[in-house]
């Protein structure tokens, strides 16, 4: 199925928010990472879901490295993809300090399906680009600002949970 499809990063020029913390405890962040996403962005669980989750226990301290993926509906051509990416170190004594780095990012993708031949005519196409060109492109722009006001509220409640204001 034939699509046209704009995608932005939410944080250009850059593309990550990243947060090194070294303490007590690492591995609670992982652990709370699902109500901060809710309360924030306040999404439902469906929304959601872990692409990668490893835990190493053959060392001390223990390695983890967790890869949450979130999926936020802005209407019905854009969505906002939000990327959490926590990797760290927990050790197996809890008076001991351990180590996580959090990536945050996110996309906004923009789709276009053009599933019927009018619309995969070249007069739809212009017609298309003339009305994202001139209409939707200060919707998009609105939607990168929310995006990278919530990677801002994300970025604040991470270092709030940390303690690394």
């Amino acid at each position: 199925m034939p699509s046209w499809i704009l995608e932005d990063d939410c944080l250009a020029p850059e593309r990550y928010i990243r947060l090194v913390y070294s303490g007590p405890n690492p591995f609670s962040v992982y652990q709370s990472t699902f109500a901060i996403l809710r309360r924030v962005l306040e999404i439902d669980p469906s929304d959601y879901w872990e692409r990668d989750f490893r835990w190493d226990i053959s060392g001390d301290p223990r390695s983890f490295y967790v890869r949450a993926i979130v999926e936020k509906k802005m209407d019905s051509r854009s969505v906002v993809h939000f990327e959490i990416i926590m990797q760290g170190n927990q050790p197996s004594d809890p008076s001991k300090n351990g180590s996580l780095t959090i990536v945050i990012g996110a996309r906004l993708r923009t789709e276009y399906n053009l599933n019927t031949p009018f619309q995969q005519s070249s007069l739809y196409r212009a017609l298309l680009w003339f009305y994202n060109f001139f209409f939707y492109f200060r919707v998009r722009r609105g939607y990168i600002n929310i995006c990278r006001d919530w990677l801002t509220k994300l970025n604040q409640a991470y270092r709030s949970l940390l303690k690394l204001e």
